[in-house]
């Protein structure tokens, strides 16, 4: 199996997508399309995710959705959810999303990559402190936490924290890969996010070595059993999302991760990842 395509293994219809942004109801045609068996939508400032996640029972695609990401006032990420800068902002925030049924919560730990500076991510994002309590608050409605975390400090705050997943996770350190490892918080790496940002940007070449190093990485977090899935970031519809999935696929494999166990971080990792009973949902079953 290790040297042959998804396509010729016919593995595409288990695939999941462990990070997206839904922003019509018709990337639910660009999912089923590509064959993917579900979705964990990381939230958009209108919660599109919501609607469609209570409506994912009679689709093909399930969705799993973070609805709206919780962002610190003034910093990277409202774009994506709301901003919120007191605790009783978070808890209110929390119980919203949890009655309009997300089935996660989305949290903004740290900036992004700068495409402009070298070694660098972006200030803000909320601290430690913050951060547990979010995820505290959120197992108080039975959900846990994805965080959107980059740099040591925000990996490791994130995991110390007991978040369910740390999503893009560059500038990872092994002093970082030990401690997902150890709290088996899953790795949702988004390579392929930075590369199409980067090439949007003129592809300066410093991203090109970041992206290596994220590799290397991701290898590492391969071999020291830190559970992996698959997400591409793509913000949906697409039409070339398939490809997107692709390669994402073909930079695992790149990280010297096996054919044959990148299409199992892409299946069992992410059904894992996202609570689901079986590989294939469908209003058949």
């Amino acid at each position: 199996m290790s040297g042959r395509s998804p396509e010729q293994t016919g593995t595409w219809a288990r695939f999941i997508d462990a990070h997206v942004h839904l922003t019509r109801a018709e990337a639910l045609l660009d999912l089923a399309g590509a064959g993917i068996a579900a979705v964990r939508d990381a939230g958009t400032r209108l919660g599109v995710g919501l609607p469609l996640a209570c409506a994912s029972a009679r689709e093909t695609v399930r969705v799993v959705t973070a609805g709206r990401a919780l962002a610190k006032r003034g910093g990277y990420g409202s774009f994506l959810g709301i901003a919120v800068g007191t605790r009783r902002e978070m808890a209110e925030e929390i119980r919203k999303l949890r009655n309009e049924g997300a089935g996660i919560i989305k949290v903004i730990a740290s900036g992004v990559v700068s495409l402009d500076e070298p070694d660098t991510v972006t200030s803000c994002g909320f601290g430690a402190a913050d951060i547990r309590f979010i995820v505290d608050e959120a197992g108080r409605h039975g959900l846990s936490v994805m965080a959107h975390a980059n740099g040591e400090a925000a990996i490791v705050a994130a995991a110390e924290a007991g978040v369910r997943s740390v999503e893009h996770g560059f500038f990872m350190t092994d002093k970082a890969l030990e401690l997902l490892a150890e709290r088996k918080v899953f790795w949702v790496p988004t390579v392929g996010a930075l590369r199409r940002a980067a090439q949007r940007s003129g592809n300066p070449v410093f991203i090109e070595e970041e992206i290596d190093r994220h590799l290397v990485m991701l290898g590492r977090a391969f071999r020291a059993g830190v559970p992996l899935a698959v997400g591409t970031d793509c913000v949906l519809p697409d039409r070339r999302y398939r490809g997107c999935y692709e390669d994402e696929l073909a930079l695992f494999r790149r990280a010297g991760i096996p054919a044959d166990a990148v299409e199992r971080i892409a299946s069992d990792g992410g059904r894992k990842l996202l609570g689901l009973d079986q590989p294939r949902i469908n209003a058949n079953t």
